[in-house]
C-alpha cells in the first residue's frame, strides 16, 4: 500500500466520522435532555468524534500530507471528548487509583500543548492569522488539561463538579468539530469561521452550566 493509499483511507475515515459526529451531536443538542434520542444520539457522537480525531490525527503526520490544522483540531477534540465522556465517571469516584488515566490523559494532553505551542511559534510557516489562532486553541487544551490537575486534587469537589466538566468538555469537542468543518471546506472565511461557532458555543455552554447550578442549588433549598 502506498502513502498516497493510506493517506487516502484515513482521510476517508476522517471525513465520515466527522459528518456522523456532526449530525449526531446537533441531535443531542437538540433532543430533550436525558430521554433515549438524547443518549443514543450521545453515544453516537462519541465513537464518531474518537474515530475522527484518531484518523485526522494518522492522517495529519502522513509524509507528503504535514498538516499542522488538523493535527491540533484533531488531538484538541479528541481530548475534550474522552476526557469528558469520562468526566461522567466522576461522580462516583472514591480514591485516586478511580482517576489514574485521568491523571496520565491530563498530563499527556498538557506537555503535548507545550511541545505544539513551541512547535507552532517556532517551526510551523502558516499565515500570522491562522498561525496565532491554532497557538491559542493549543494554548487553551494547555489551559484545560492544568485545570483538570486543580480538579483532580480535590475528590470531593471532583464528584460535585462531574456535571460541568462533562457539559464543558463535551460541548468544547463538538464546537471543533464544527469550525474544523467551517474552516476545512471554505463555509464562512477568516476569522468569522474561527470565532463564530466559539461564540455560540460558548452561550451554549454557559447556558448550560448556569442551569446546572441553578438546579444543584433548588435541591438543597428542598
Amino acid at each position: 500500500m502506498t502513502l498516497e493509499q493510506f493517506f487516502a483511507i484515513f482521510i476517508s475515515l476522517h471525513a465520515i466520522s466527522g459528518s456522523i459526529a456532526l449530525l449526531s451531536g446537533a441531535i443531542s443538542i437538540i433532543a430533550r435532555k436525558g430521554n433515549n434520542w438524547y443518549k443514543k444520539s450521545g453515544i453516537i457522537f462519541f465513537y464518531a468524534m474518537m474515530l475522527a480525531g484518531i484518523s485526522g490525527i494518522v492522517a495529519s503526520v502522513i509524509p507528503g500530507h504535514y498538516s499542522y490544522f488538523l493535527f491540533v483540531v484533531g488531538i484538541f477534540s479528541t481530548y475534550l471528548v474522552l476526557s469528558g465522556y469520562r468526566a461522567l465517571r466522576f461522580r462516583k469516584v472514591q480514591n485516586d487509583r478511580n482517576i489514574l488515566w485521568d491523571k496520565v490523559l491530563s498530563t499527556i494532553m498538557f506537555f503535548v500543548a507545550v511541545g505544539m505551542i513551541t512547535y507552532g511559534i517556532l517551526v510551523i510557516t502558516l499565515g500570522s492569522l491562522m498561525r496565532s489562532i491554532l497557538i491559542v486553541f493549543v494554548i487553551i487544551e494547555g489551559l484545560s488539561a492544568f485545570s483538570d490537575f486543580k480538579a483532580f486534587r480535590d475528590l470531593q469537589v471532583l464528584r460535585k463538579k462531574y456535571l460541568r466538566m462533562h457539559i464543558g468538555k463535551i460541548s468544547g469537542g463538538f464546537i471543533a468539530s464544527v469550525t474544523a468543518f467551517l474552516i476545512t471546506n471554505d463555509v464562512l472565511l477568516g476569522i468569522v469561521g474561527w470565532l463564530l461557532p466559539s461564540v455560540l458555543g460558548g452561550m451554549f455552554i454557559t447556558y448550560w452550566l448556569k442551569k446546572t447550578h441553578i438546579k444543584k442549588k433548588s435541591n438543597l433549598i428542598t
